[in-house]
Parts: C-alpha cells; sequence; structure tokens
C-alpha cells in the first residue's frame, strides 16, 4: 500500500511539473477552458441578428411584390399611351395618316420612275425607313419585278428582286454597258451579273437594252438567241448608246416571242434581206399591236440608219393587227410614191392611232410615205412639227382624197387630233375638211392661228367636246376666244372643255376670264387661285 501511493504522489509531481510553465520562450497553442457563459451571450447575439435579417428580407420581398405590381402597371399605361400617341401621330402627320394603299401607290410611282443606273434602288429604301414600309415593300412582290441588269448592280441585289418578286412577271433592263473594262477590278461583271437573270427569262414580259457598246450588243443578242422561247415577253426596247449605232434585228425577238405586243427600236434598218423578214417568218410577229421606230437624236443625217421602203413593208405585212404605229424621224426611205413594184399603198387594216414626229425642219420622205398608208380605222392622228413655216411640211392636200366632184377624207373617223406647225393660213381650211369627226383637239405652236379663219363651212370641227391649247403667241388666244364667241352664239357648237397653259400676264388671265363664258376652263402651271 505504501509503495502504491507513493507511486502515485510521484507522478503527480511528475505532472505538476509538465504543467509548469517552461523557462525558454516559445509560443504554443493555448487551451482555452470551457465557458458557458460566453458562448450563451454569443448565440443570443446570433440569434437575434438573424431574427433582424429575416425581418429585413420579409420587408424587401414585400417591397419586391409591390415594385413587381407598380412595374406591370406602369407597363400597361405605357403601353396604352404609346397606342394613344401613335393615333394621335396618325391624326397629325399627314404619312402616318395615309392608308397602306395610298403608300403603295406612292411606291409604284417611285419605284417606277426612278433612273435605272441608281445605285440604290428605291425599293430596297423603302424597306429601311420604318417597319410599316417595309413590311409594306416586303410583301407586295409586284415592287421588285424590276430588274436592271447595270455595271453598278450588285449581284445580290438582283438575286433579291428575283426572290422577292415571286413569280410575276419581270420587267429587265440591260443599261449602259461601255465596254468589257466598264470594271476593271471586275472584267466578267457582265457575264456573271447576266448569268443571275437568264434562268427567270420565262418570267420576262418587258426587256429594255439601251446605251451599251457594239461588242456587249452582239454578245447579248446571240445570248439571247440561245436561252429558248421567252413565252411571257411582250415588250421590247432598244436605245442606241450614239448615233449611228444601229438595232440588231435579232432583237425583235420575234422569233423567240410567240406572245410580243409592242416594239419600240432606235435606229432598226430593215432591207427585204433582213433576216427577220424571211418568207417562212410571217407568223413571227403577228401578234405585235404597237410599233415605234425612232432615230437617235442626231441621226436624222445618217443615212446608214435609214431603212429601206421594202423592209418596212415586209415588216408591216408581218403586223396584220397592228393598232398603234408611230415614226419619230425620217427612218423610212420613201424615194416615190410608185416605188413598190408590187402595189403602190401600205395598208394597215386594224390602226388606230398614227403618229408622225419628223424631227427635222426639212421633210424628205413624210409626204411620199403619207400618201402610201391607207388606214380606213384610223381614230388618232398626230403630226408635230419642230418649227413653222417651213417649206415641204405642208401635207394637207395628201388629207383628202380627190377623183370625185368633192373630195372625200382620207382619214374619216379620227377622233384625237394632234397638230404643232402643220396648218397655215392656206393649209388650214383642208385641216379642218380632212377630220370632220375630231372630238378632242389639241392645237399648238403656230396652229393655233387656224382659229383666224374668216368663216367656218357648216358641219367643220362641230363636235369638239375637248380642247387642248398651246399657243405660242398671245394674240393666238385672242382668236380662240373670237371663234367660240362666233360658234357659240350660233349654237353651231356645244361648250367644248377648254385646257391650256397659263401665265401671270393680265391681258392673258383676262382672255381666260372672257372664255370662262363659253366653257369650262382648265389651267394649269400656276396656282389656282
Amino acid at each position: 500500500m505504501m509503495a502504491r501511493r507513493w507511486t502515485i504522489q510521484k507522478n503527480k509531481s511528475v505532472l505538476d511539473n509538465d504543467l509548469s510553465p517552461p523557462s525558454f520562450t516559445m509560443s504554443r497553442p493555448l487551451r482555452r477552458t470551457y465557458q458557458p457563459g460566453v458562448d450563451r451571450e454569443l448565440f443570443q447575439v446570433l440569434q437575434s441578428e438573424a431574427a433582424h435579417l429575416e425581418g429585413k428580407e420579409i420587408e424587401l420581398v414585400s417591397q419586391i411584390k409591390a415594385l413587381s405590381e407598380a412595374l406591370v402597371s406602369v407597363r400597361s399605361t405605357l403601353s396604352t399611351m404609346r397606342f394613344r400617341a401613335n393615333e394621335c401621330a396618325k391624326r397629325i402627320s399627314p404619312v402616318a395618316r395615309l392608308p397602306d394603299e395610298t403608300l403603295l401607290a406612292i411606291f409604284d410611282e417611285a419605284v417606277s420612275g426612278q433612273d435605272v443606273c441608281s445605285r440604290t434602288r428605291v425599293e430596297s429604301a423603302i424597306t429601311r425607313v420604318s417597319h410599316r414600309w417595309r413590311r409594306i415593300a416586303l410583301h407586295t412582290p409586284r415592287l421588285w419585278t424590276r430588274v436592271c441588269v447595270t455595271p453598278d448592280t450588285d449581284e445580290r441585289d438582283v438575286q433579291l428582286h428575283l426572290s422577292r418578286s415571286a413569280d410575276l412577271p419581270l420587267d429587265v433592263e440591260v443599261w449602259g454597258w461601255w465596254d468589257y473594262r466598264d470594271s476593271f477590278t471586275r472584267p466578267h461583271h457582265f457575264e456573271h451579273t447576266l448569268a443571275i437573270v437568264l434562268p427567270s427569262a420565262s418570267r420576262w414580259r418587258r426587256m429594255t437594252i439601251g446605251a451599251s457598246c457594239d461588242t456587249l450588243l452582239t454578245s447579248l443578242s446571240f445570248i439571247l438567241r440561245t436561252v429558248g422561247p421567252l413565252d411571257a415577253l411582250q415588250q421590247v426596247t432598244f436605245k442606241a448608246q450614239q448615233p449611228g449605232q444601229i438595232c440588231p434585228t435579232t432583237l425583235l425577238m420575234g422569233k423567240s416571242a410567240p406572245n410580243l405586243r409592242s416594239i419600240d427600236v432606235e435606229n432598226i434598218v430593215l432591207t427585204a434581206r433582213s433576216p427577220c423578214l424571211h418568207n417562212h417568218d410571217f407568223d413571227y410577229f403577228i401578234g405585235v399591236t404597237h410599233l415605234i421606230l425612232r432615230l437617235h437624236e442626231g441621226d436624222a443625217r445618217a443615212l446608214k440608219t435609214t431603212t429601206e421602203l421594202q423592209g418596212f413593208h415586209a415588216l408591216l405585212l408581218r403586223m396584220p393587227n397592228l393598232v398603234s404605229l408611230s415614226l419619230y424621224g425620217e427612218l423610212v426611205c420613201v424615194k416615190s410614191a410608185t416605188s413598190l413594184e408590187d402595189e403602190g399603198n401600205i395598208t394597215l387594216p386594224r390602226l388606230h392611232t398614227l403618229i408622225f414626229h419628223p424631227n427635222t425642219v426639212r421633210p424628205r420622205y413624210l409626204r411620199n410615205l403619207i400618201a402610201m398608208v391607207m388606214a380606213p380605222e384610223l381614230r388618232h392622228f398626230e403630226l408635230i412639227y419642230p418649227d413653222s413655216f417651213t417649206q415641204g411640211q405642208d401635207i394637207s392636200d395628201l388629207l383628202l382624197q380627190k377623183g370625185c366632184e368633192q373630195p372625200t377624207p382620207k382619214f374619216p373617223l379620227v377622233e384625237r387630233l394632234v397638230l404643232n406647225n402643220a396648218a397655215n393660213i392656206t393649209s388650214a381650211a383642208a385641216f379642218i375638211r380632212a377630220f370632220p369627226a375630231v372630238d378632242q383637239l389639241t392645237i399648238s405652236g403656230a396652229d393655233v392661228g387656224i382659229f383666224d379663219l374668216p368663216t367656218w363651212e357648216e358641219g367643220s370641227w362641230r363636235t369638239i367636246t375637248r380642247l387642248t391649247l398651246r399657243p405660242s403667241q398671245r394674240d393666238h388666244l385672242s382668236m380662240v376666244v373670237d371663234w367660240l364667241n362666233v360658234v357659240t352664239s350660233n349654237g353651231d357648237l356645244k361648250v367644248p372643255l377648254v385646257r391650256g397653259p397659263i401665265t401671270d400676264c393680265p391681258i392673258m388671265l383676262r382672255i381666260y376670264e372672257e372664255l370662262k363664258r363659253y366653257t369650262q376652263i382648265e389651267l394649269f402651271g400656276m396656282d389656282s387661285k
């Protein structure tokens, strides 16, 4: 017993020695003693802070809910205000008040009237104005039916037009290609751009080719012959690049376009041996109803652009359904009225419109050509000279057929007559007798003096219902006033509608005031006041 007690005491003393601080200075972790009071106080603090944060959370959630409800209310009110603002803008802005149909009509005019060489297409610019305009443009395929192939044309723009036009007929224009070197960085741009358009050839409705060099014109003419039939093509237009450039006869497209209706070309040279006038080609132009032949400005004296009468006559023979014939410039060489071997007349049984614009003050072949033309169903006759009182342009004697007791009109059914510098003092009576059934008369230049006749034969121009005046001199308009005074006072003429230019000259205004006593007046060229 004693030995064990000692041992314990000894061990205890050893432990006490171990617990005593050491004699050397070295930091050692201290063992904290358990203190229940301190931990209890810390727990209470933490619990209090947690309760405070829970209350703060509840407050913020409540604020978020209130703000969300307020946001919904503000958005609803904002939508209502925006709608009312838009409605107010529609009442204020004239453009915003226009209906879609009116905007579309404006877009149609802008697209059709734009310059073919414009770098920015109108229809593309419209899509970038507003959402409404873009919606209208993209949902109207006809705004994209005009496809222009020019040196500045972007191939992607052509593809957009082809896709956005849906399946509607296309109006294709090839314009402004002076040479293969038009674009030095893109020497084959013409072929690439044309290759994009050619697959749509079956949809081409109108084809316009203009201002292109002879090399590209020859290439294009060859390519179009290999495309195949252009079943939808109805109109062909060609405009020369310069004086003397001749339109290839293959561009008349008679063989490739069975539904062709209108031809409008410059500087076409036709002979009896022209490829398009072969004996077996009689059916190629059977559907053509409108023919316009022109001379390029400056080509009035170019003999190489003159068409032989035999070629011109052969072309008209292939157009039995021709309704309108317009000749601008003296492009048909008719040296004699009896130069045709088989017959001395060119008979056009269905012709309703005949227009002559010699564009020269000394026409050489016009008289012989008019003498040959026979059009029993003619309704519209137009003769425009650039100058007056020039020898060689009087055709009044050709408008009356002689051989009977009394001369008869060559075109007795003409209802619309347009004259400019065609009549003079000695020929005025002949023009009046030549067109007894005139209903709409447009007269200008020196021809207004036709109303200065001292006497009017019975039955002459008694059916006029619309009179359009373009007088070159002030006293010519006074003649019209005197004429209206005579014919209306006698009851020979119903009061016609008179249209004409107006200026701010007091004398002209007084004359128009006098005209108002006899007829309705339409003024243009100044404000309605």
